[in-house]
């Protein structure tokens, strides 16, 4: 579970523009992504985020449960999607209160491999 105080530590820690990237290997190019969040209005905003040096197309599921002040959260977001090269895309955003504790599962599927991007760091292979 990512506590919204782990995600500012890392958001203040200025891992790129985009918040909290994972790196991965998909079909012989780079390809970032991860999860990106920002305080708005009071309001947590979190974020699925792909890029790639290279055109790409697949799917995504974006997932999240959220428990706090203002109750519970569980939403499910998921789809096709497209990306420019080098163009950072948004894959799934939500809005939670601030002091909610959150638990993201964020996938991306892309070249015949599913890609686990919903944690901190990590590298595929």
């Amino acid at each position: 579970m990512l506590h919204p105080t782990v995600i500012g530590i890392v958001a203040l820690l200025g891992l790129s523009a985009a918040g909290v990237t994972v790196t991965a290997n998909a079909s012989g190019s780079d390809l970032a992504c991860g999860i990106a969040t920002a305080t708005e209005r009071g309001m947590l905003a979190i974020e699925g985020v792909v890029q790639s040096p290279t055109a790409l197309s697949g799917e995504y599921r974006f997932a999240l449960k959220s428990s706090g002040n203002g109750g519970r959260t569980n939403i499910s977001q998921g789809g096709q999607f497209s990306a420019a090269p080098g163009t950072a895309v948004t894959l799934g955003r939500v809005m939670v209160n601030a002091g909610s504790d959150i638990d993201v599962d964020f996938t991306v599927t892309a070249g015949g491999r599913t890609l686990d991007c919903s944690r901190q760091f990590a590298s595929f292979t």
